[in-house]
């Protein structure tokens, strides 16, 4: 089992660079297909009744120009890939724009997003990683700014489990990533005392990959920080782990946009990638 087309929605050259290396050197290590899809959406203005029409058509030209600059760019970089690859603007407007992302990336098997939290994202990257979540089913790659080398397989995974379907998604969506990986360690923060599983926290997971060939440890850890997303990220610090996979939004989005959770916090926080499904 393998992933056979990598795709990525790029907005801008600054704050997606890390991403689109990522999947860039993904691609070349996997010998797969990538598509880039270059995004500048179509924004509305407020205009008195009757001028609409005539701001849509140039706020049209406009993201058409931005999203050919950004064709360019990423051709210019992909001058001598050894892999089939495939670059393209993607135009929509702002209303509706989820479903348009959604609809173009949703053949992809893997798809690559940049961190959409921190001081140099954009808005546009969160409704790109919304978008790819919550509308293709497919296991997204959430790639960290920070500089990393992908040319290599990721070898030491954390899969950050609650018992939730989501998890559970998120680790069947990995199964490629973890039959190549030399170990993964399932981590649990205070599991529930009322799980079912509490007699053996972690064991059918175990079990289940096991199955597959994958060498797995379980580690129960105490949430000895304010949020569990701390917790995990300390830990992946010290188990020098690649990457972390993990469910996505067990609340709802405006939930965890107005109060927080486990899944903005990583997003926000996360300095190793995560490999997310919902």
């Amino acid at each position: 089992m393998s992933y056979k087309t990598i795709g990525i929605v790029i907005c801008d050259e600054v704050s997606d660079r890390a991403a689109f290396d990522a999947a860039v050197a993904i691609a070349e290590r996997e010998g797969c297909h990538l598509d880039v899809f270059c995004l500048d959406p179509v924004r509305y203005d407020m205009a008195p009744l009757g001028a609409t029409p005539a701001l849509a058509i140039a706020g049209t030209s406009e993201a058409r120009e931005r999203a050919a600059k950004l064709v360019i760019w990423a051709e210019e970089r992909l001058r001598n890939a050894p892999f089939p690859i495939v670059v393209q603007p993607l135009l929509a407007t702002t209303v509706g724009l989820d479903a348009a992302i959604a609809r173009i990336v949703r053949y992809c098997d893997l798809i690559v997003a940049s961190q959409p939290y921190g001081p140099e994202a954009i808005q546009m990257q969160v409704s790109v990683l919304e978008a790819a979540l919550f509308g293709t089913g497919a296991p997204v790659l959430v790639v960290p700014r920070m500089e990393r080398d992908y040319s290599r397989a990721f070898d030491r995974l954390m899969i950050a489990w609650d018992e939730s379907n989501e998890s559970l998604e998120a680790v069947r969506k990995a199964m490629p990533a973890l039959e190549r990986a030399n170990n993964a360690e399932i981590v649990m923060v205070d599991p529930s005392s009322h799980s079912p599983e509490r007699s053996d926290p972690g064991g059918a997971m175990c079990m289940m990959l096991s199955r597959h060939g994958v060498r797995t440890e379980v580690s129960i850890l105490s949430k000895t920080l304010p949020s569990v997303s701390e917790v995990i990220n300390r830990h992946a610090q010290e188990q020098a782990n690649d990457l972390i996979i993990m469910g996505a939004y067990g609340h709802s989005r405006f939930r965890e946009a107005l109060i927080g959770g486990a899944t903005r916090d990583m997003l926000e926080t996360a300095q190793v990638p995560v490999m997310m499904a919902h």
